[in-house]
């Protein structure tokens, strides 16, 4: 069984709530390693968007391959920061990129179709998985007006927060089915196997948001549930690379 990580980052900044930081790629390497965690997709944590977007694409061609796949922050396309929406698939394909995300709130820009509308209509045709992630500063309203706005929309929903949020995340599961969750944050006892029952293991990815959390918590709950060993490589790997394998870059 083959783990990758669907939520991973790296840099110099230190979230508060975060013991210590994983300054570089090798760092983060290594500490994946030591894990038996194959590789994934990663983000870099600086607040400069085309710094940061700049400096995960040479930090992946240097040393990324094959196990990283990065992950590209978005901003209006109207400063002109990040390549305009028609470019980004090639950018991303020449960088490695395999993902995007948003962090609203860091970033200050409006989450929605008036805003960055021409990027997510890029990726919902594409396929291009969009990370929605509530731990960078994205609502979980604000996820939801994404996706009424792009409801075809190839995404990643990470609910960071550790109560059982089943009453929160399942109208999302039902209502978008190209829409799969982060484990990150899933704390629920028995959660996962009630899940599955309804929904497949193929709307669960394996993730660990480290450093700011533990690599080994989520994948002790995916090597000792009460579901197939098909369904643990699905949730363990096997769902992670098919969406970056269906994306067309």
């Amino acid at each position: 069984m083959q783990f990758l990580d669907c939520n991973l980052s790296y840099g110099p900044l230190v979230p508060r709530t975060q013991l210590r930081g994983c300054a570089n790629l090798s760092e983060l390497k290594a500490h994946l390693n030591r894990a038996g965690i194959a590789g994934g997709l990663v983000a870099m944590a600086l607040d400069e968007v085309n710094i940061a977007n700049d400096a995960l694409a040479a930090d992946l061609t240097r040393e990324g391959r094959p196990i990283f796949w990065g992950v590209w922050r978005l901003l209006p396309p109207h400063t002109g920061e990040i390549p305009l929406p028609r470019d980004l698939p090639a950018a991303m394909k020449a960088n490695n990129i395999a993902a995007l995300t948003i962090c609203p709130a860091t970033n200050r820009f409006m989450p929605n179709k008036f805003a960055i509308g021409a990027y997510l209509e890029i990726a919902s045709e594409r396929n291009i998985p969009v990370m929605l992630n509530t731990a960078r500063g994205l609502t979980l309203e604000q996820a939801a007006g994404v996706l009424a706005d792009f409801p075809d929309l190839t995404c990643v929903l990470t609910y960071a927060n550790c109560w059982p949020s089943d009453r929160l995340l399942r109208p999302f599961l039902d209502a978008y089915p190209n829409l799969s969750l982060d484990m990150s944050y899933m704390l629920t006892d028995s959660g996962l196997k009630d899940i599955l029952r309804r929904y497949s293991a193929r709307r669960i990815l394996f993730g660990s948001a480290f450093p700011e959390s533990y690599l080994g918590a989520h994948m002790l709950v995916i090597k000792h549930a009460d579901i197939s060993d098909e369904d643990k490589r699905l949730i363990a790997g096997e769902n992670l690379l098919r969406l970056i394998e269906e994306a067309r870059l």
